[in-house]
């Protein structure tokens, strides 16, 4: 008998290590819920629910091809995203739905070796409280279709670029592309010192107030208003302890905006974000709509930048977040920011993260609303 069990264990073993091993290796992660997470190897058919940074971190890790079905990464409201541009062929795939409005039982039909959960937006309406019914409902499959969760970075109050690196670091090990998640990292962190190291110095009285700007004139989601204006710490790419600006709105939450409420903010700078109204210099410098902001000292001294369809990608393609921080900080301190050209930091930074070729920065610069750095030299 004992010899009969020693066979079987020396064969187990063989069949392991040469005939099956897609059977028999497993690797264990721990997720940013602190689940621990049991997962076959190898990783070859990857889903990604909830909101839409991971397919870029997936992309920048070179494992794209792994993607077999999403959510969040494709957007009704454009043609292109960042993650459709890097990874094209995710176009073609099922769109599962975006945050938490994911099609689990369509996602367990692709058979997938891993779901990767990315939760976003604590603290803004019913979205915590949906993400906690879409993890439950994740359990029921859990046994057959493990998945990993990971926080994004406006799922805290105070959100830090810390969170950014952890789901890199996450998702490294998920792939074992430890070595490229920390050369991602590295990229990024630079990107934040800069603006670090050029605005620590700075005094409170010191601090231009900026306000974050979305034009809505004449939607349907103005409701007669002008403009919706951003908190500190929006979607968790707004990082007023690292640029140093002060935000002109001092609310907790999106507020929509008459121009008489505009014009009393009166503020030094104005950055426009992506909405339904646009996010053009041009439109709030020469439209009839907005006639009435026209004599803001911002727009009167030609201090209206944009961060171009950042908006719409604050989820959809985070590792973008200290470029856009480079807008914004040089925006409010030019002197401090004159050597610094942000289009040619842009595109080194497409350049390392997806591998692109000069033609494709050029053309998803100009996807994404920021060629105009380029056109300007800023």
């Amino acid at each position: 008998m004992r010899k009969a069990i020693l066979a079987l264990l020396v064969l187990a073993s063989i069949l392991c290590l040469g005939l099956i091993p897609a059977m028999c290796a497993e690797k264990t992660i721990t997720d940013m819920e602190g689940r621990t997470v049991t997962i076959s190897e190898p990783i070859e058919r990857v889903v990604t629910a909830g909101q839409s940074m991971a397919p870029c971190v997936i992309a920048a890790l070179g494992v794209g091809d792994t993607i077999v079905g999403t959510g969040g990464a494709l957007s009704a409201s454009t043609n292109e995203t960042t993650p459709t541009f890097v990874l094209p062929a995710i176009k073609a795939l099922p769109d599962l739905g975006r945050g938490y409005k994911f099609n689990l039982e369509a996602a367990a039909a692709l058979d997938p070796d891993v779901v990767i959960l990315e939760k976003d937006g604590a603290g803004q309406g019913d979205s915590s409280a949906e993400y906690v019914k879409l993890i439950e409902k994740f359990s029921l499959f859990n046994k057959t279709i493990p998945f990993v969760v990971i926080n994004n970075a406006a799922c805290f109050d105070e959100p830090s670029p810390d969170s950014v690196y952890e789901e890199i670091t996450i998702l490294g090990e998920l792939f074992d592309k430890q070595n490229r998640s920390r050369e991602v990292m590295d990229l990024l962190k630079k990107e934040v010192a800069l603006i670090e190291e050029r605005t620590k110095d700075i005094k409170p009285e010191d601090r231009p107030s900026v306000l974050f700007l979305g034009m809505v004139a004449g939607t349907d989601y103005g409701k007669g208003k002008l403009a919706i204006i951003l908190p500190d710490y929006d979607c968790g790419t707004i990082f007023p302890e690292i640029t140093n600006v002060r935000n002109a709105h001092t609310g907790n939450t999106r507020e929509l905006m008459s121009s008489e409420q505009l014009l009393t903010l009166d503020p030094d700078v104005i950055i426009l974000v992506r909405s339904p109204g646009g996010y053009e210099v041009e439109t709030l410098y020469n439209s009839t709509d907005y006639k009435a902001l026209q004599g803001m000292r911002a727009v009167k001294e030609n201090k209206v930048f944009t961060t171009g369809q950042f908006e719409l990608s604050r989820n959809m393609a985070g590792l973008e977040f200290p470029i856009e921080m480079l807008i914004e900080a040089k925006a409010a301190y030019p002197d401090r920011f004159k050597d610094v050209n942000v289009g040619d930091l842009l595109s080194e930074h497409y350049r390392v993260l997806y591998g692109l070729n000069d033609e494709q920065v050029k053309e998803l610069k100009e996807a994404m609303g920021l060629d105009w750095m380029d056109k300007e030299g800023f």
